[in-house]
C-alpha cells in the first residue's frame, strides 16, 4: 500500500539502550505530534535504577513542521534496510515508526550498524528535533 502524500498523524521514535549494567537499561518511547513531543522512559528490569517517568516538551514549530513534511513527502517502499556486513558487538536498537491517519505504519527498525537507504533526511530531522527541545527530560516526571 502507498503511503505516499498521506497525512502523518505521530511518528514514534524508541531507543532500547545496549549492552550496559541491566539495572542502567531503559526503554524510551518518543511520540512527536504537529504541535508537542512526549517521552516515556521505563526501565528494562525489576531492579532498575532509571528515572523513569513520562514527559511533554514542546518543540520548535519550523523543525517539526519540516518532520512532517519529510515523513509525508516518502512512500515506505522508498526506504531500503542496508544490513552491515559485519555487525557491531552490542549497541542500542532504534525503532523509527511514521504513523499515517488512517493508522497505517510505516517502521524502520535500526539494529546495531543497521542502515536505511533513502531514510537519513529524515532520521537527521527526527534527531535534530530531538536535540532542540524547549525543555528537558532531566525534569521531575509529570
Amino acid at each position: 500500500m502507498k503511503n505516499a502524500l498521506k497525512e502523518v498523524d505521530r511518528i514514534i521514535y524508541t531507543v532500547d539502550s545496549g549492552p550496559i549494567l541491566p539495572e542502567l537499561q531503559a526503554h524510551e518511547v518518543y511520540t512527536i505530534t504537529p504541535s508537542n513531543i512526549t517521552l516515556k522512559r521505563t526501565g528494562i528490569y525489576s531492579n532498575t535504577e532509571v528515572y523513569e517517568g513520562e514527559w511533554a516538551f514542546s518543540g520548535d514549530e519550523a523543525l517539526l513542521q519540516e518532520l512532517f513534511t519529510i515523513a509525508k513527502r516518502k512512500d515506505c517502499s522508498a526506504y531500503s534496510r542496508v544490513e552491515p556486513e559485519d555487525a557491531p558487538d552490542g549497541g542500542h536498537t532504534i525503532r523509527l515508526t511514521v504513523v499515517y491517519a488512517d493508522e497505517s505504519e510505516c517502521t524502520l527498525i535500526y539494529d546495531p550498524g543497521v542502515t536505511y537507504k533513502g531514510a537519513d533526511e529524515l532520521l537527521d530531522k527526527l534527531k535534530e528535533v530531538l536535540n532542540n527541545l524547549k525543555s528537558h527530560p532531566s525534569m521531575a516526571p509529570k
